[in-house]
């Protein structure tokens, strides 16, 4: 049996180890444009702030794991054809070009942020991390740089914009919504993040789309231009939303209205023995059908279930929940589930927010949000900003949404819940007072 994986990332390496497993006599190749693979996206960022000592430690085990498996690696080729039809993809490495019969295809391609409006001429002045070429010829880049422009005020943008705030530069932040991280958190829990970065000195341009960006006259500096203006940075940083690398499938294979590729249940595309997973697909998401989720934890999760579905349907997906964590500039902010925004566009909700120093749950700052349907008080979302982490309890959080708990049963189940530390146990007990007066309030 062949099995063929396109994209040797994330979910790439965790299908090739699982097939290995699962299918020990196989001969499994697995296919990356790359030279080297398995680096997280975080590792400018990392570098920048002084974690890593070396590249290495920004390389996820997996690829270690990898090593072990008895694959058949071809790194440094492309894949540029597939024929569903004679089940075989072509490749392409340097000048050779090749096919590959396969019984079985996993894509695991990835996605790209892509500015669609850029050109090649760009790239000298554009930052990027997506690979760990990328990011070394970033850093070298920044040695001289004087001021940056980042486009994109979600988790990617931010976390790059406290990277780089490490350095003696003017930084220039972009972002289309009202607001910061405006995706996973409503406009009043990240005000304390914004007047941070305001006391900072960075220039943040909160509700300005970018609509075009080029090279200066001179070609030294990158231009930006809104309806607001003109401005120019000597490096541009883009951090918006990714895109699957889906447009070589067009006509092969059905495709979402978002690019992403269609799968059934056990991620199975349009033709049979082609499968897709990680930041391909879209995943079955709760309270919303389906979304686009490109994370990493998704991306491993999809590379187990796939290939126990090879051969035999045997684990169809699940609904996941979305579930985001980031420690920028002094707070640590996590969301789970939908914000106040995405839960009123479906149903009636009753949100209770939380925001003082509660000396007796953490002596820090605290500042606690949560989404619950009016009438049964079932969980539908939590934000929480603090000075300290409570990601642990906040996954806790994301498990009884899953569970379809109501904030009750939630709090007379927490001992089975919540980790022993129990700090957020507190919280969920005053937020659940505060909601129970509402609606005795109200009758």
């Amino acid at each position: 049996m062949d099995i063929v994986i396109v994209g040797a990332s994330f979910a790439g390496l965790t299908a090739a180890i699982e097939c290995r497993a699962a299918y020990p006599e196989a001969s499994i190749h697995l296919i990356d444009r790359e030279k080297e693979v398995g680096y997280f996206p975080n590792a400018l960022n990392w570098k920048l702030k002084g974690s890593l000592t070396s590249w290495d430690q920004a390389r996820i085990s997996l690829v270690k794991d990898a090593e072990q498996a008895d694959l058949d690696w071809k790194l440094e080729t492309s894949l540029i054809g597939l024929n569903c039809g004679r089940k075989t993809v072509l490749l392409e490495k340097g000048e050779t070009v090749f096919e590959l019969a396969y019984d079985y295809l996993i894509l695991a391609m990835g996605a790209s942020q892509i500015w669609e409006r850029s050109t090649g001429e760009l790239e000298p002045r554009l930052l990027s991390s997506k690979t760990i070429g990328a990011a070394q010829a970033s850093l070298e880049k920044l040695r001289d740089a004087q001021s940056i422009a980042l486009i994109g005020g979600g988790q990617i943008g931010l976390e790059s914009l406290e990277a780089l705030s490490q350095l003696p530069v003017r930084l220039s932040l972009f972002e289309a919504q009202d607001s910061l991280l405006a995706k996973y958190f409503d406009r009043e829990m990240t005000e304390k993040l914004r007047l941070k970065l305001e006391e900072a000195g960075l220039d943040l341009h909160l509700s300005e789309t970018v609509n075009d960006i080029s090279l200066s006259g001179s070609a030294d500096k990158v231009k930006l231009e809104s309806i607001h203006g003109q401005y120019e940075a000597d490096y541009l940083l883009i951090g918006t939303n990714f895109k699957p690398n889906s447009a070589l499938f067009e006509g092969a294979l059905e495709l979402n209205s978002d690019g992403t590729i269609w799968v059934d249940a056990f991620l199975q595309t349009s033709q049979e023995a082609v499968f897709a997973v990680g930041d391909l697909i879209q995943l079955p998401y709760a309270f919303l059908g389906k979304a686009y989720l490109p994370m990493i934890n998704h991306a491993i999760l999809t590379g187990r279930l796939v290939a126990q579905n090879l051969v035999d349907r045997k684990r169809p997906l699940k609904e996941v929940n979305r579930i985001i964590s980031s420690h920028l500039f002094g707070y640590y902010l996590t969301s789970v589930g939908l914000t106040e925004a995405e839960a009123e566009l479906r149903q009636e909700i009753r949100t209770i927010r939380l925001q003082r120093p509660f000396s007796d749950w953490d002596e820090r700052l605290v500042d606690f949000k949560l989404v619950l349907t009016k009438e049964s008080g079932r969980i539908l979302g939590g934000q929480l900003v603090s000075k300290s982490q409570h990601l642990e309890q906040m996954d806790s959080l994301a498990l009884a949404i899953s569970q379809g708990l109501c904030l009750q049963d939630f709090l007379e189940q927490s001992w089975l819940w919540l980790p022993r530390s129990r700090p957020l146990v507190p919280i969920l007990v005053e937020a659940a007072n505060l909601y129970h007066r509402l609606l005795r309030a109200e009758e």
